[in-house]
Order: structure tokens, then sequence, then C-alpha cells
């Protein structure tokens, strides 16, 4: 197995020496940083994304992909929007994406993105800079408009939620509501509050030993085969499977 450390200095003495890794920070300051070569394997991470993710050190993360710490429909969006700035050569600023935080919690953030050079100015990777939306602030005023539709899903998933009444919170009509949302975060209401569920069935899975059928009730979904039909959907296996499979390297907290 090759070594992080190496793996990592190989990878960066083929970078173009005219581009620094830092310019990417120009985009917008206090972010967290990281490169991944043209395989989706990280190269390089700041301490703050460590911190995001509780990675106590960076042999844990060097070299491994999205699909190694990530749910599957999350990491695969990831790396299509990777392979988009590499095939384009150009930045791709301030895309919206969901990120789980150390708690697993489902977290918005802004994630801008350039492509790496090398030798001869072919892509050789990608690297980009995450911020919490919330800290972005004034600069993105119509993302703090739906602050309270954000809040609500996260406090209330667990109960029926109805897209009338999201749209109620700030006073528009749900047709004008939806497109709002779609807008800013290139997902409908109905697929988010989905995904908030999806992501608190898993922590359940990994970090209790409660029945499916329990954890479904908790999650938001009041049928067992239609939480299980959408669990595979989003996450590509069973939960069943998927509790098998991370159960062991998950730490209860």
């Amino acid at each position: 197995m090759v070594n992080p450390q190496t793996f990592r200095d190989q990878f960066l003495k083929r970078l173009d020496n005219k581009l620094h890794l830092e310019e990417l920070f120009n985009y917008i300051p206090d972010a967290h940083f990281f490169a991944k070569d043209a395989q989706g394997r990280f190269i390089n991470i700041s301490q703050t994304w460590m911190d995001v993710r509780a990675i106590s050190k960076e042999e844990d993360i060097i070299g491994k992909t999205d699909f190694d710490i990530h749910p599957k429909d999350l990491a695969q969006q990831y790396v299509a929007e990777d392979q988009r700035v590499m095939q384009s050569a150009k930045p791709l600023p301030n895309q919206v994406w969901l990120v789980p935080d150390r708690h697993g919690n489902l977290k918005w953030y802004l994630c801008s993105k350039i492509p790496l050079f090398g030798d001869g100015g072919k892509v050789i990777g990608v690297a980009g800079v995450l911020r919490d939306i919330k800290v972005a602030g004034s600069e993105f005023q119509s993302y703090q408009e739906l602050d309270k539709v954000i809040a609500y899903v996260l406090e209330h998933y667990r109960e029926r939620i109805q897209i009338s009444d999201l749209a109620d919170l700030i006073f528009l009509s749900v047709s004008q509501f939806d497109r709002k949302f779609k807008k800013l975060y290139q997902i409908t209401p109905q697929k988010y509050i989905l995904r908030v569920r999806i992501n608190a069935a898993c922590q359940s899975l990994t970090r209790t030993e409660k029945r499916i059928s329990e954890i479904a009730l908790e999650s938001g979904f009041y049928d067992q085969s239609y939480f299980t039909k959408q669990f595979v959907n989003l996450m590509g296996i069973s939960p069943s499977e998927y509790r098998k499979k991370f159960k062991q390297s998950e730490t209860i907290s």
C-alpha cells in the first residue's frame, strides 16, 4: 500500500508551479479546503475540514475517495461535479451542497472548485473550499430567508411535514416556495426532507440497536416497506445491509 505522505508528495510535484492551492481561498475566506487527484482521491485537506468530519489525522483521509467517507448518493454528486470542473477546466464557484458533519447531521455549504493543472496544462485534479451558508452572512441573503424552513425540517422531520406549512413560514405560496427552494439548493423541498430523514436513519442504524421498524418510525416514515425502498434508492443498499457494513466502523457518541 502506498504511503499517504509519499502519495501526496508525488502528486504535488506534478502541479504546475504557476498555480498555488492557496489561490482558491481568494473565492471565500475562512473556508474548509480540499484537493483531489483525477481519480477523486484526496491529496490535501485543511485542519478545519478535518475538524468538521472528525478526522484525527491526515493519514485517515489521504488517498481515499468520497465513497469511502460519505453516503453513496452524496458521494456520487460530489464526484460528478468534480468531473464537470475537470472536463471544463474552469472554476465553478458557490455551488450549494449538503455535507454531513462529525455527528452525521446534514448541513448546507457553499462550495467553490477549481481545476488543478499539471505539466503541459493537463488537468490532473480538482481543489475546493466549503463554507457554511450561515457563516456566509449577508453575502447570501437569499439563503438566510430560508433559514426558518431548514431549521423547521431539522427539528420536525420525525413528524408529517406539509410543504404548504413550510411555505407559510416565509409567507410564500407553495409554487413560489418550491421554485425558490429548488433555485437555491438544486433540490426539491420534498427530496430535502427525504434526505434528512434517511440521514437520521443512518445514524440510528450504526449507533443504536433499535429495530429497523422502530428506526423507520422515528425517522418520519410511517410505512417500513416505503422506508426500505427509499433507503435503497438513496444509499444503494438496504437498511440491514447498511447496518452490517458500517456498524463496526462507527462509534456511538
